[in-house]
């Protein structure tokens, strides 16, 4: 009895910090695609396309896990007279936005093996605008959130998936807004399709 209590001592230190949580730090980079709905009739999205670079910290305890990240996210789209004659413009002029992210998500861990892991997840994207770029002939021209009608805070929710390969982590996911992303009146919702390629630390 005495040997018995004495090993279950010794192994109870062992299986307290296996149910510790594990924590993850992650730096990321990668691309996005976004396009702005508007809900008014005759007037076609707009499809923009970026990049993001960002980290964060991922905690898992068995099968679930949190994450929260900071991420810097640009997305532009380029007008070109050849393909819209209502702009009065000689060359291509170029329009970049600017943001600052920071999702909170939350989710389920299926699968998991000592170099392969699969994450489903879902949350919370707050997104906040920065200063904006417009590029014409070789001018840059910088504008305020404000100037284009644009909030400065916007919600969005998140869902999304991730693998996890040895070190490295594959993020793929999807962003609807949840708020109006102009300032104005017409109905606009903003769909993003994210690609992430982080390395965990």
């Amino acid at each position: 009895m005495k040997k018995a209590l004495l090993i279950l001592l010794l192994c109870l230190p062992s299986l307290l910090i296996a149910q510790q949580p594990k924590m993850h730090i992650k730096l990321y980079g990668g691309m996005n695609i976004s396009t702005f709905v508007y809900r008014v009739e005759n007037v076609e999205p707009e499809l923009l396309a970026g990049f993001q670079l960002g980290g964060g910290f991922r905690i898992k305890k068995r099968a679930l896990f949190a994450e929260i990240d900071f991420g810097y996210i640009t997305q532009g789209i380029t007008y070109s007279p050849r393909e819209d004659h209502d702009i009065a413009i000689d060359d291509d002029i170029t329009l970049v936005l600017r943001g600052f992210q920071v999702p909170i998500l939350a989710g389920w861990v299926p699968v998991r093996t000592p170099v392969f892991g699969l994450y489903l997840y879902g949350g919370l994207e707050n997104r906040f605008s920065m200063n904006g770029r417009i590029y014409y002939k070789d001018e840059e021209i910088k504008f305020k959130p404000k100037d284009a009608q644009l909030h400065f805070y916007n919600l969005g929710a998140r869902f999304g998936t991730q693998i996890d390969l040895a070190m490295f982590n594959f993020d793929f996911s999807y962003i609807i807004g949840v708020t109006n992303s102009f300032r104005d009146r017409t109905r606009t919702n903003s769909h993003i399709f994210m690609f992430n390629l982080g390395f965990l630390f």
